[in-house]
């Protein structure tokens, strides 16, 4: 049974009792009552309640199909496998929309449930402003992207999901990236709210620390999965390529990164204080523009939604975030001074000035890469294109010089270090560096860059370990133990600081992985049965044929073995499949991965004969950037296994606190 009619009445209620919740919190803040502000969560709560109806309402629909519903015979259809059947709420425009709403209320809900009681004004503002943004999504779901509009005639099937999000990855990579998204709320929220009430301290900082780190590793591991969709079912052999919409993903996490380790100075120092709510508000604004961009249809590319009528929408809304918040920040830069200065170039503050300039330059590149095609055809009435190349020139140096940083920042101490002792501590990073470009060099490694990123990852790699190795060694010594129990000790008796350390380790791998992109080999050949190719060290042979079916598609499979000085490796079962309801070919992978190289094989088309065009790849070292993620997975674990304060005393004095992520 359908619940899909209870859908737009609950968006009706919710949207009613959103805009009651943010004038009741708005009279709260304006009168400082708590009455008023109390009342108002309660309604943002019961707005959140029937958001989540609505949601319970087009799943509901889509398991059921109720192709009464336009949105369900667009995205779902009788054969598509459950999994994709839910994956539906997401893989459409008004859908995913619905989704993100009900992850801003839900987590509006609990933040302002948890936050500190004894602000009334504090809490109240952060409520009009998690208020504002809620009632502008429900707006759009009410009106230019409704997803329970109904059909005059109802089909006897739909058009079931596109084949390309038919992936297990799909089922999780969306909703990772919504989650970090949405999440980033929380702290531009109470940073505004903060601005208002001229709570300028460290207090909201201590408030949104966990929503900060839980959002920036939604959005990080979201990002990973994107990475490995795209290298599993696209069939081009990559991972990375940056296409506008990963881009718009790309953005913010470069600002939340920097925000994460600008905000350790100001807890630290009392500085920053204007970089971090400038850096907050630029990745929430980055994160509602990846959103315009990839529904407003003024960009080509396989993530987009078609084109539909929200853009001019979210064009005044995006406007009034960025020129409201930096407003805000200006009329408030007296009370925003930094209680302390620069005492040295050579201190752990300045290390953190340059990471945060150099992640700056990197996200406004990439925006620039990414609108640059837009404007020029506004402009010129030409549409024109910025690509891998652009991109490369222009990351690249800047990510090799992030890299560096991350390794010398734990060497570097704070407010001024002495030169001596600088080189001192640099010494045996800097060798195995050397080493490590010495030996890449040997291996047939011919790319600069490359040589450049195995020295600066090594060089980071030992930075850290040394890290390690000395926070360990306190342990063995007063509690006498081996070193693996020294090491955990180390780790769990300062988890933001070595959690930090673990999660820059694993960039450090993801680096690694990226590097190896320069030994990349390719070839294409068109086959026939018992016929071979050559490519890198591998020798593949077609050997088999094989057709088979579901109920969602034909299955046209190549059997391959790859030979490795004349002896079979591996067994590689590329498909080339038509989906059966959208009369579509996909061609499934088949990639043989190891820490060294990977053999990636796809078959691009299949002839009546069965004759085969087979794309073959081989790509060095790829195994190591989905190594390093599970690295970060582990370190963000820990990072946000600590106790965050469920309640902060906004407004007192500021005490030291140890940092967001890694600090000496």
């Amino acid at each position: 049974m359908s619940l899909g009619g209870l859908g737009r009445p609950s968006l009706i209620a919710a949207s009613a009792l959103t805009t009651a919740g943010v004038l009741l919190s708005l009279w709260g803040a304006l009168g400082r009552r708590s009455g008023p502000t109390e009342a108002g969560r309660r309604a943002l709560t019961a707005g959140a309640a029937f958001v989540g109806l609505a949601g319970v309402a087009l799943v509901s629909a889509l398991f059921a199909h109720d192709f009464s519903l336009e949105y369900v015979t667009s995205y779902s259809s009788r054969a598509l496998a459950r999994g994709y059947t839910l994956a539906a709420l997401w893989g459409g425009m008004e859908g995913s929309l619905l989704f993100w709403t009900v992850l801003l209320t839900l987590f509006s809900m609990i933040a302002l449930r948890r936050a500190p009681a004894g602000d009334t004004s504090l809490r109240a503002w952060t409520a009009v402003v998690l208020g504002g943004i809620a009632s502008f999504f429900l707006l759009i779901l009410l009106f230019p992207a409704n997803p329970f509009t109904t059909l005059a005639e109802v089909p006897a099937d739909g058009n079931g999901l596109n084949p390309l999000l038919q992936s297990p990855g799909m089922l999780i990579h969306p909703p990772l990236l919504y989650t970090g998204f949405v999440a980033f709320s929380i702290p531009f929220a109470f940073g505004m709210a903060a601005l208002l009430t001229k709570r300028l301290d460290e207090g909201w900082l201590k408030q949104t620390r966990r929503w900060s780190l839980f959002a920036w590793s939604a959005l990080s591991i979201g990002i990973v999965l994107g990475g490995a969709w795209a290298y599993t079912e696209l069939g081009w052999g990559g991972y990375w390529a940056w296409d506008p919409v990963e881009n718009a993903s790309f953005m913010p996490w470069l600002t939340a990164t920097a925000y994460l380790h600008s905000v350790v100075i100001q807890e630290k120092r009392r500085m920053f204080k204007v970089w971090n709510l400038v850096l907050i508000l630029l990745t929430y604004f980055l994160a509602i523009f990846g959103t315009f961009l990839t529904r407003s249809g003024i960009l080509s590319s396989i993530h987009t939604f078609t084109e539909g009528p929200i853009g001019k929408w979210f064009l005044p809304f995006l406007a009034l975030m960025l020129v409201g918040g930096l407003a805000l920040i200006g009329a408030r830069l007296d009370t925003l001074k930094s209680k302390n200065r620069f005492d040295s170039l050579l201190s752990r503050e300045s290390a953190f000035l340059a990471n945060n300039v150099l992640f700056l330059a990197a996200a406004f590149a990439v925006l620039w890469g990414t609108i640059y095609p837009i404007i020029a055809e506004a402009v010129t009435g030409v549409r024109l294109s910025v690509g891998p190349p652009f991109f490369n020139a222009v990351f690249i140096p800047i990510g090799l010089a992030l890299i560096g940083l991350t390794g010398l920042g734990p060497l570097i101490a704070w407010r001024r270090m002495n030169t001596k002792a600088f080189f001192r501590m640099i010494r045996i990073p800097l060798v195995a560096g050397a080493a490590a470009t010495i030996a890449a060099a040997l291996a047939g490694v011919g790319s600069a860059g490359a040589l450049l990123a195995f020295a600066l990852c090594a060089f980071t790699t030992v930075a850290i370990v040394a890290e390690f190795v000395r926070g360990s060694r306190v342990h063995r010594r007063r509690a006498r133990v081996g070193w693996p129990s020294a090491v955990a000790r180390t780790l769990m008796r300062d988890r933001r600081r070595y959690g930090g350390y673990v999660v820059h380790l694993g960039v450090v791998l993801i680096v690694l992985g990226f590097a190896g992109s320069a030994g990349k080999v390719e070839r294409s050949e068109h086959l026939a049965q018992g016929e071979t190719m050559q490519i890198g060290r591998y020798t593949l042979r077609y050997e088999e044929f094989v057709r088979g079916e579901t109920p969602e598609k034909q299955i046209s499979q190549i059997n391959i073995s790859a030979a490795r000085n004349g002896e079979v490796v591996e067994t590689l079962e590329p498909q080339r499949n038509l989906h059966k309801v959208q009369r579509q070919f996909q061609s499934e992978v088949a990639i043989a991965t190891g820490p060294v190289e990977d053999l990636y094989v796809v078959v691009t088309a299949v002839d009546p004969d069965g004759s085969a065009s087979i794309h073959a790849f081989v790509n060095p070292l790829t195994w190591w950037i989905w190594a390093g993620a599970a690295v970060m997975a582990l370190g963000m674990s820990v990072l946000l296994s600590e106790a965050g304060p469920r309640t902060a005393t906004v407004g007192a004095p500021a005490r030291v606190h140890r940092p967001l992520v890694a600090t000496r």
